[in-house]
């Protein structure tokens, strides 16, 4: 099969590689028909992700057709249309045996040089890990699942409730994704705060947010706290690497509000006053990843239309021009928010 490889820093190539086998009767084989690229994606063309070093082929935003099951495989069919949630977890820990996958400290994660991601045209999945698409969502839609679950899980996480205020910094893929369950969920005011205006169109035209903030024209601190008249906000997302946008959220939030930590944030120390998450009792909050329990509300906020998710969508490039598409999605030129490859 022909893959697209992270074979050094900043260097993608189209290359001919075995293609992925089934190897124990629980796995799926499915065929890759559209795969979104992440900002993980971009960190690790960028030499700065954890652990997707190369060479790997990347690729976790993935939806596509199921060709091959093992003999114990009861959920899905030869033929179903399905995305993958991207964790092949050991089922074994103490964290997969209460639920938190995410955690599990020796779990595989789709995209890195243990488990071969949708930068390839085949990939394999544990049949736990492989969700059917509903008839009337497409491939590409089906790509933006995952995405959209990371913003699921995050705000899950921060007991967000109806009529509560939530800004978002950072308007990008997954930023837009936290505006558009923020607006499902009945959050309001919704504002998206970003360094680029047309990010910000698509989160507030698309999306739901109801304020934007273009930054660093507009003083984020002084647009927040004037559009909640002096409250600031209950919840405020980071999902920007920029460590400085910490030290303002802790000043926009209001007491007893919740920061969550989503941009990975892994290139500079993050520096605030503690006294201020005292002062207010603030939880401050790290998220990665998700949960089944996350994929399936994904699925129906999706299916049911109650999340735009195609209001990110702005560039679909085919897979050959997978160098081309990771750097668009670095630098979000010619207006792009999500990118996403896909196949022949």
């Amino acid at each position: 099969m022909k893959a697209a490889i992270l074979t050094s820093e900043y260097h993608i190539a189209i290359q001919e590689v075995a293609a992925p086998q089934l190897g124990a009767d629980d796995q799926v084989l499915i065929r890759v028909c559209t795969v979104g690229i992440c900002g993980s994606e971009v960190h690790a063309f960028h030499g700065t992700h954890p652990f997707r070093k190369p060479p790997a082929i990347l690729g976790h935003e993935m939806a596509g057709d199921v060709v091959a099951v093992g003999n114990a495989v009861t959920r899905v069919s030869v033929g179903d249309r399905v995305t993958v949630d991207p964790h092949w977890p050991c089922g074994r820990c103490h964290y997969c045996h209460t639920g938190s996958i995410n955690l599990c400290p020796t779990k595989k994660v789709l995209g890195t040089q243990e488990w071969p991601g949708a930068f390839g045209e085949y990939i394999l999945a544990p049949e736990e890990a492989v969700f059917r698409l509903p008839d009337h969502l497409s491939y590409a839609q089906g790509s933006l699942i995952e995405p959209l679950t990371i913003a699921v899980h995050v705000l899950r996480r921060a007991g967000l409730q109806a009529g509560e205020a939530v800004a978002v910094l950072g308007s990008g893929s997954i930023g837009g994704m936290l505006v558009g369950v923020s607006h499902a969920w009945g959050a309001s005011p919704i504002i998206a705060a970003d360094i680029r205006q047309h990010c910000l169109d698509a989160a507030r035209e698309r999306m739901g947010a109801t304020h934007d903030i273009l930054l660093p024209q507009q003083d984020l601190v002084a647009e927040v706290l004037r559009i909640t008249a002096g409250a600031g906000v209950d919840i405020v997302c980071i999902a920007a690497d920029d460590p400085l946008l910490v030290s303002q959220a802790v000043e926009i939030v209001k007491g007893h509000g919740r920061i969550a930590l989503v941009a990975l944030l892994c290139t500079e120390p993050i520096r605030l006053m503690g006294y201020e998450l005292i002062r207010k009792e603030v939880q401050l909050f790290g998220n990665t990843m998700s949960v089944p329990e996350d994929v399936q509300q994904a699925l129906h906020l999706a299916a049911t239309g109650r999340v735009d998710v195609e209001g990110i969508l702005t560039h679909i490039l085919p897979h050959r021009e997978a160098q081309r598409a990771v750097q668009l999605a670095a630098n979000k030129a010619d207006g792009a928010v999500k990118v996403m490859l896909t196949y022949d």
